[in-house]
Parts: C-alpha cells; sequence; structure tokens
C-alpha cells in the first residue's frame, strides 16, 4: 500500500510540473510554419553525421518560438530555439536512439547549458531574444563512439 501511494505521488508531481497545458516546440518547419512560429530555416554543411555508432541524416534546421501554453496561445518572446530535425540513416526512426541519446556525451552545443533534446529533435536555446535575427551560423559537434567531433556549420539560407 505504501508504495502505491508514493507511485502515486511521484505521479501527481509529474503531472503537476509538466501538466496538460505545457507547450512543446514544433516538430518541424511545416508545423511552425502553420503556427506562425518560425523565424529562420538554416542549411547544414553536411547532411550526414555520425553519433556514437549510427548514422544520421539532418533533415531540417530551423529557429522557432512556441506559445505561452496550450491555453495561452500567445508567442513566448522571452526565448527561441534551434532546433535540428533528425533520422537514422539504417532504420529510417526519427530521433536519436536510445544508445545515442546521452547527447552529453556525443553532442557538443559548443555552449554553456544551451542545448538537450526536445521530442525527437536536437534543440540550443537562446534567452537572448536579440540573435534571433542575427543568428546567422551555428556550430555544432557531434561525435562518434572515438569521441572525434565531426563539426557542422549551420547557415541561415
Amino acid at each position: 500500500m505504501k508504495n502505491l501511494i508514493f507511485l502515486w505521488a511521484i505521479f501527481s508531481i509529474t503531472v503537476s510540473c509538466v501538466g496538460s497545458d505545457t507547450e512543446f516546440l514544433p516538430a518541424d518547419i511545416s508545423e511552425a510554419r502553420e503556427k506562425k512560429l518560425l523565424i529562420h530555416v538554416y542549411k547544414p554543411t553536411s547532411n550526414k553525421i555520425t553519433i556514437n555508432r549510427t548514422e544520421y541524416l539532418i533533415q531540417e534546421v530551423f529557429t522557432t518560438f512556441k506559445y505561452n501554453s496550450k491555453n495561452d496561445q500567445r508567442i513566448n518572446k522571452n526565448f527561441f530555439a534551434l532546433s535540428i530535425k533528425i533520422k537514422d540513416l539504417k532504420t529510417n526512426q526519427k530521433g536519436l536512439s536510445v544508445e545515442d541519446s546521452d547527447h552529453s556525451r556525443f553532442i557538443n552545443f559548443h555552449c554553456d547549458f544551451c542545448g538537450g533534446l526536445n521530442n525527437d529533435n536536437i534543440v540550443m536555446y537562446y534567452d537572448d531574444i536579440s540573435k534571433r535575427n542575427t543568428l546567422d551560423s551555428v556550430k555544432i559537434g557531434f561525435k562518434d563512439y572515438k569521441n572525434h567531433e565531426q563539426l557542422i556549420y549551420l547557415i541561415k539560407k
């Protein structure tokens, strides 16, 4: 019974923190464009990357806003994100595989505490909103299992 109460408490805390009103970043360019959240589209200097032992294809790169919440559809202009949509070349699965999801080990964001994963995308967060129009290129590194880093530049179109 104690375990059941403990599990219910953990579930309640999780739901209250994330909540059903939480708004997430758009998954792709078409969703960002449709919701009028798209800022800019970027092109990588190379579409093929290796993370750990897996080859991926960079499908889309874009900067975007998000809404304040599902119930508050005003654009949150306190930050924006650069989102990188990828897929596994072997399995055609979108996003990082479980083996590669330790982004602190395999992805070098070249900034402190600015990057992570959101849904299936690799994202870099910016709280300096003035950079949204001046962010012409971004450097990001992807590491293989031998720790060799492949630098990619994301250039604004």
